[in-house]
């Protein structure tokens, strides 16, 4: 590759990122705006019949175009960023729409950490039930008894999301530091917060598929 390309590589990269971005955000307002206020029929948060609040059928759908728009912000802002100040080396830049074994282990690296987070939530519950069973402070039949109570109910959830989070972080950049250990139990103890303590009947996995 030219000195020229490899200088051109990084433009067009970032030109791909900024327009990715413009063009997310201007689907989630178009989902916001128009599309969810027709095709939706009840709001964000709804009471039931009991007085109870519960998720209304548009609550995921709001939840996942808000980190949509919240993920393409960043883009947006990192690739405007970066262009202020673009005065990286020639050799910086990796060409665009080229995959390379480098690219192929970063993928595989994601798939790893998600299996093993996804089985560390899976095992953290009925784990937790046998030990607490075996020094006697619990007499549970099984997981599935102890599945909608405290702290069995959260355990595995809130384990596979501190382990995918700071497994995620150490993927993409190749450290892992305790400040980055205590950004992730925050953002699992907050989904946690919000999915389990602030609404009644949202399972977190695994409970949901017992």
């Amino acid at each position: 590759m030219s000195d020229a390309s490899r200088q051109a590589a990084p433009a067009r990269g970032g030109r791909w990122n900024l327009w990715l971005g413009i063009g997310l955000l201007g689907f989630c307002l178009l989902c916001v705006t128009l599309w969810f206020p027709r095709d939706i029929g009840s709001g964000f948060l709804e009471q039931n019949l009991t007085g109870r609040t519960v998720p209304g059928d548009a609550f995921f759908p709001v939840l996942l175009v808000g980190l949509i728009a919240l993920l393409a912000s960043l883009l947006i802002l990192s690739e405007l960023r970066h262009g202020a100040r673009r005065s990286h080396p020639p050799s910086a830049g990796e060409a665009v729409g080229r995959i390379s074994p480098d690219n192929l282990a970063f993928l595989l690296r994601a798939i790893i950490v998600t299996a093993v987070s996804l089985l560390a939530m899976n095992a953290t519950g009925p784990l937790q039930v046998t030990l607490t069973n075996a020094v006697g402070l619990t007499d549970y039949s099984g997981y599935r008894a102890a599945s909608g109570t405290f702290p069995f109910d959260i355990s595995g959830f809130f384990v596979g999301a501190t382990l995918l989070t700071c497994g995620y972080i150490h993927t993409t950049r190749h450290r892992l530091r305790g400040w980055d250990v205590l950004v992730a139990l925050a953002a699992a103890g907050a989904l946690v917060l919000l999915f389990d303590g602030l609404i009644d009947n949202v399972q977190l996995p695994p409970n949901a598929d017992l």
